[in-house]
Order: C-alpha cells, then sequence, then structure tokens
C-alpha cells in the first residue's frame, strides 16, 4: 500500500466506527462490539430469522473485513434496497466502495464514494474519494477533493495529511510543508504527519543547498 493511500488507514479506522457506531443507533444497542467472525456466526446462526438492516450491513461489513468481498457486495446491494433513513443510506454506499477499494477496483470505488459525497457533507467520504482518485494517479483530482473537504466538518487535521501527500506526489513540497504543519498545529502528537514532515523538510533543504551550490560566485 503506498504512502498516499497508506494515510487512509486511520481515516479508516474512524470511518468505520462511525459507520457502525451510526447504524448501531438504529437499534439503540450498547453492546460489546464483536468481531468479524462472531458477527458471521451470529448472522448465520440466525439466518432463518428476518434480519434487521443494523444486522445485515454488520454481517456484510464482517465478510469484507474476513476477505469473503463478493459476498460483501451482494448484500450492500441488497441493502440498498432497503428502507434505510436516508441519512444514513450513504454509509451503505461508502461501505460499498471501501470494498471495491480493497479488491483494487478503484474506477467503481471512485463511482460509489462520489454517491456517498452526493449524500453526506463530512469530510470522510471525501477522504475515501481522494483515496480511490490517488489510486488511479488522478492526484490533481484528489487535492481538489481534499481542498473542498477542508470546508466540510470532521478530521480536518487527516484531510490536511492526504493533501499533503498528494501534494508531495505531486513535488509541490512547499504546499504540502503548509499543509502538514496546519494538520500538525491541530493535532501535535499525530506521528505520520510528523514523519512525513520531517521528508518533506528534507527534501526542501536539499533543494535549497543545490541551488546555493548553482549560484553564480
Amino acid at each position: 500500500m503506498s504512502g498516499r493511500i497508506g494515510s487512509c488507514k486511520r481515516q479508516r479506522k474512524t470511518c468505520n466506527t462511525r459507520g457502525r457506531k451510526i447504524m448501531t443507533d438504529l437499534s439503540k444497542t450498547n453492546q460489546r462490539e464483536p468481531g468479524p467472525a462472531e458477527t458471521i456466526a451470529r448472522f448465520e446462526h440466525r439466518k432463518s430469522v428476518s434480519p434487521k438492516s443494523i444486522e445485515l450491513f454488520e454481517y456484510a461489513d464482517a465478510l469484507r473485513q474476513v476477505g469473503r468481498k463478493n459476498e460483501a457486495l451482494q448484500h450492500y446491494a441488497h441493502l440498498a434496497t432497503l428502507p434505510i433513513p436516508e441519512n444514513k443510506r450513504w454509509l451503505v454506499t461508502l461501505f460499498k466502495g471501501q470494498t471495491l477499494f480493497e479488491m483494487g477496483r478503484f474506477p467503481e470505488a471512485e463511482h460509489a464514494f462520489r454517491d456517498a459525497c452526493s449524500h453526506d457533507p463530512s469530510t470522510v467520504p471525501r477522504v475515501y474519494l481522494a483515496a480511490a482518485l490517488a489510486e488511479q494517479e488522478q492526484f490533481a483530482a484528489a487535492i481538489g477533493v481534499l481542498a473542498d473537504a477542508l470546508h466540510c466538518e470532521g478530521d480536518t487535521d487527516e484531510v490536511l495529511l492526504n493533501l499533503a501527500l498528494n501534494q508531495r506526489t505531486l513535488g509541490q513540497l512547499a504546499a504540502a510543508q503548509k499543509s502538514l504543519e496546519q494538520a500538525l498545529a491541530i493535532t501535535p502528537d499525530y506521528t505520520h504527519a510528523q514523519t512525513v514532515l520531517e521528508d518533506v523538510n528534507a527534501a526542501l533543504s536539499l533543494n535549497d543547498d543545490v541551488n546555493e551550490l548553482q549560484m553564480p560566485t
């Protein structure tokens, strides 16, 4: 996994937690969150009972986590036909996109994330969309999506990190430095941002040294 997409690891964890919490709110439960194998076992032992949308959602995500991604996609397609509240429906599309992303089907993932963005104004689907664009080497487009995400509610520090990673990819080192410094101003102990900033600063310093050597004496 490349550096620019590796930045989504923390975002993906945030998204999964947020998504599952929102969906769980539908069933008003506060139970311990089970692992994927337990979730699959519970669902399949009760398959004779018509499942609630939250149970099917969690089952599909558990299938994704253990690698049964094609089955997960089938269940996300079925979920899209169920009467899920409109303000939660974007999560189905988001997790479908995540599954496609993990399968390497990046254009399809991009389409799913764009649909999620159209139904949710937060940073979450936009970070995913930018990741799908970056995997297709559409770095300028990814930067545009992330620049827009700076005006959205959510984890701005992670948006800034992802923005910096794409800027670094295109050699926009000064812009990347600024984005990383802004991310660290929000979250000073953001280790990934610190590491990337060290790399960017080193590259900028090297460029300065080269320019000095090339100056006429």
